[in-house]
């Protein structure tokens, strides 16, 4: 009786085993599509071509804008390649195909074959760039080519209403640009370019933020180079001081500051050039004064030689909250910023997005006294060459950064030098600490032949903090190194197109920070 239950149930096993074979069904879905060429888009179409899937009666392809929550485009078609035309202009496209087999229950899934972005449409129209736009106004500029331009419109974004038009006469069309003002401030805008009734090109763009605060506006006033530091005396604390674009300002004698400033390049879209403050004298503080910050943007601050000029050289007891230099340009000068004497307390020094060239013994950033002190220090995306020294400290700070930075020719050649230098015993700590991150050091600068340079002195309490840096193999160390820095193969004539004119574009593209170190402006 075992031996009959155990044969019954193996007999009945073995049937549902059979039974449930022969349910598979049919064969099952084909496979997905897989992508043949790369997709391709050299106008307002797209290319798209997959390998062909045994057993498919036809493909069916689709395209979307946002991701096949909706469908821009559909095609079915017995071919492995298929170009959707007549698509908008510059837009980013997704690409989805699938198998169709003659039994539809057997059709593939779509398989994602990425995504492209259509050409621009061909355009004799120049995207206006920073420099063009203010907060009211833009500067329309085409390359002459074909049909004289006759008009331009500039639409709303956010509903494409014509806000302003403009007819071109003869000045216009020979200077190839055009000056549209009256347009809002923070304002998404199109610009429609024409040449009678044809669509010449169209570019989008915003407006600037509209400058507030008290302003003192300079730029109506020119050939007069004492305008200056004649309309500082006058003005009240707070005030933003624009100065025209291509003019110069002579500080010709000493000047104490006392208050809240900022000079500022004001806008001009027909002159991008800088203001120069020249300075023969250079700016000091008075005595006592309390002072939120003081503020450089957008100009250039030249000295007129490197033995005895500076753009602060403050030897009077005073109290700043904010020293700082934005997209400025900084030269020939003994130092840019010397607390020479007295108690001098700043509590933030930067400098960001500039340009440093043929500074002398005092350096960038010098705190000449240990009385003074700066608690925050920051150079940031900045590129100081032919300097003979870039932040000395005699007295304690609470951080220093130094970020994004390219250095050449700097400091002094002499294995006493430092780019960073907490020179004195008892007050040269920095509390929180050095960093120093993404940053290219070149050669030293010649000092009677010799090039040989140290990077950074403090206490053993300062934790230095540092990461990504580089120099280059003609940077020559007497130690006091950033930890973990690498050095290079190549010099800085190899790595940069013309360091020595202040050239510091990177043309090594083997070089592994090409971009992601140094000075952002310079990176691949």
């Amino acid at each position: 009786m075992k031996k009959l239950l155990f044969i019954s149930l193996a007999a009945t096993l073995v049937f549902i085993a059979c039974k449930k074979v022969e349910d598979l069904g049919e064969a099952p879905r084909l496979f997905r599509p897989v992508i043949k060429d790369a997709l391709l888009s050299e106008g307002n179409w797209i290319k798209v071509s997959w390998q062909p899937i045994k057993g498919a009666a036809s493909y069916t392809a689709e395209i979307s804008v946002d991701s096949f929550k909706t469908v821009a485009g559909r095609i079915t078609t017995d071919t492995n390649v298929h170009v959707f035309e007549n698509l908008y202009w510059e837009k980013l496209y997704q690409v989805r195909v699938k198998a169709v087999a003659a039994d539809t229950s057997h059709n593939s899934k779509f398989a994602d074959l990425g995504a492209i972005k259509t050409a621009r449409f061909p355009t004799i129209l120049n995207i206006p760039s920073l420099s063009e736009v203010n907060d009211n106004s833009v500067k329309v500029s085409w390359t002459t080519s074909g049909a004289a331009v006759t008009e331009v419109k500039i639409l709303l974004a956010a509903d494409s209403s014509v806000v302003k038009t403009a007819t071109m006469n003869g000045t216009d069309v020979a200077n190839a640009y055009k000056l549209v003002s009256g347009l809002n401030a923070s304002t998404a805008y199109i610009i429609f370019l024409y040449s009678g009734t044809t669509v010449r090109g169209w570019a989008n763009f915003t407006t600037k933020a509209a400058l507030t605060g008290a302003l003192i506006d300079l730029r109506n006033i020119t050939g007069v180079p004492s305008l200056l530091i004649d309309t500082i005396p006058d003005i009240a604390s707070g005030s933003i001081i624009l100065l025209k674009r291509g003019e110069t300002y002579n500080i010709s004698t000493s000047l104490s500051l006392n208050k809240t400033l900022t000079f500022m390049a004001g806008d001009d879209l027909l002159n991008p050039a800088k203001p120069i403050i020249l300075m023969p004298s250079n700016f000091n503080i008075a005595s006592g004064a309390v002072i939120d910050s003081i503020v450089f943007n957008d100009v250039v601050l030249r000295g007129t030689d490197y033995a005895s000029k500076y753009v602060f050289n403050i030897n009077a007891a005073c109290t700043i909250g904010k020293i700082r230099f934005e997209n400025c340009v900084a030269e020939i000068f003994r130092g840019v910023l010397r607390a020479q004497s007295q108690p001098v307390i700043i509590t933030n020094l930067e400098m960001n997005n500039c340009i440093v060239d043929s500074i002398s013994n005092y350096g960038v950033f010098n705190i000449d006294v240990a009385t003074s002190r700066a608690d925050y220090i920051k150079i940031t995306n900045s590129t100081i060459y032919k300097a003979e020294k870039v932040i000395t400290s005699r007295n304690n700070s609470i951080a220093v950064l130094v970020e994004n930075c390219t250095f050449n020719e700097a400091p002094a050649g002499n294995s006493s030098s430092y780019y960073i230098d907490y020179s004195t015993s008892g007050t040269n700590n920095v509390t929180n600490g050095i960093t120093v991150n993404n940053c290219i050091f070149g050669i030293g600068k010649n000092s009677s032949g010799a090039y040989t340079v140290r990077d950074v002195r403090a206490n053993a309490a300062t934790i230095i903090n540092t990461s990504n840096n580089f120099r280059t193999s003609d940077h020559l160390s007497a130690g006091n190194d950033f930890p973990s820095i690498t050095t290079l193969g190549i010099s800085a004539a190899q790595l940069w197109q013309d360091p020595a004119a202040g050239n510091f574009k990177i043309i090594n593209t083997s070089f592994t920070g090409r971009s992601n170190s140094g000075d952002p402006r310079w990176r691949l």
